[in-house]
């Protein structure tokens, strides 16, 4: 595996820390509310990545901060009512994660400032007015999610050069995934692509068969498994589609790294990161209104050599030398 990492010696990180720690207020306590789809062993790395950029700027946890954490599954009434049992505790904040978990946060409060990661498009959303100046109680980093719909069909267009149709797939198809699909349906246009539209609900392995009975040459997520709090499914999707030696891409290389064939995306540890900064702003009292949403500069394009061997596939040299990770 290739790996381009950027490290930050210790004796930064530590003087970090320290400036950080000056910023805050002597012997306050801060409680923070978290909303993920994720939970246990699966939210671990960005847990682990909130954590830790929170205390480079001096909030740690166990020391002057408190973190509540709440995963509801999957759909909007459970979301909202878990935003309202962590805006019941009387947080300093709330840091939101998905588009759904981020719109539920917004709902239950206009007062508590919520800081998210992980959406796509957060002014079609109507989480904020405009990125420059989001105003009321809320900012983020966008991921830029819609640009990268399109993306992806690129990317499957040029290891797929005769194929035809793609199975767009989504758990469930609300305004969000109707405002992704109109992305997709533009670039699918241009690329050559017919599109075959599958919700899969939560049976998965189904609806990969229904993409191999309509014909579908190459899958592709409409919105990654996290965003439907179904992290837990990714193994399985993975199994289904090399059974079926259907070309399949995905939004992270976490997914890659376990089976999957290519995914392109943002770094979900680092969205998590930048959005930690942001929030350790507003818990030095910075309004999150008056915060400019950060979007996603940098993504990641992985490849695994020995899933596409599995399933007769060769990817073409031009991808392999932009791929940031190539698992072989």
């Amino acid at each position: 595996m290739r790996r381009r990492t950027v490290v930050l010696g210790g004796a930064a990180s530590a003087m970090l820390a320290a400036a950080g720690a000056r910023a805050q207020q002597a012997g306050r306590q801060y409680r923070v509310g978290v909303l993920s789809p994720l939970s246990g062993l699966t939210a671990g790395p960005y847990m682990s990545a909130f954590r830790d950029e929170l205390a480079k700027h001096g909030f740690v946890e166990g020391r002057n901060l408190a973190i509540e954490s709440r995963s509801p599954l999957a759909g909007s009434q459970a979301a909202l009512q878990a935003a309202r049992e962590l805006v019941a505790l009387k947080p300093d904040a709330l840091f939101a994660s998905t588009t759904m978990l981020s719109q539920a946060a917004q709902a239950a409060t206009d007062s508590v400032p919520v800081v998210f990661a992980w959406v796509g498009d957060p002014v079609h959303s109507r989480l904020v007015k405009n990125f420059a100046k989001p105003g009321g109680n809320i900012t983020g980093v966008s991921n830029r999610y819609f640009e990268l719909v399109a993306k992806r069909l690129e990317i499957l267009r040029e290891v797929l050069p005769k194929a035809r149709r793609v199975a767009m797939m989504a758990a469930v198809l609300d305004g969000t995934g109707e405002e992704a699909m109109k992305f997709a349906q533009r670039a699918a246009e241009a690329l050559g692509f017919q599109l075959v539209l599958i919700v899969a609900g939560t049976d998965w392995p189904s609806a990969i068969e229904r993409a191999a009975k309509e014909g579908a040459q190459a899958v592709s997520l409409l919105f990654p498994f996290f965003a439907y709090g179904m992290r837990f499914t990714v193994t399985e999707f993975v199994r289904s589609v090399a059974e079926r030696r259907i070309p399949a891409i995905f939004h992270d290389s976490e997914t890659v790294e376990i089976g999957g064939l290519i995914s392109y995306g943002t770094n979900l540890a680092s969205d998590v990161r930048r959005a930690a900064v942001l929030l350790a702003r507003v818990l030095r009292g910075e309004k999150p209104g008056d915060l400019a949403i950060e979007q996603a500069s940098r993504f990641e394009l992985a490849v695994n050599l020995k899933a596409a061997h599995a399933i007769g596939l060769k990817i073409p040299p031009s991808l392999l030398t932009r791929a940031d990770r190539v698992i072989e």
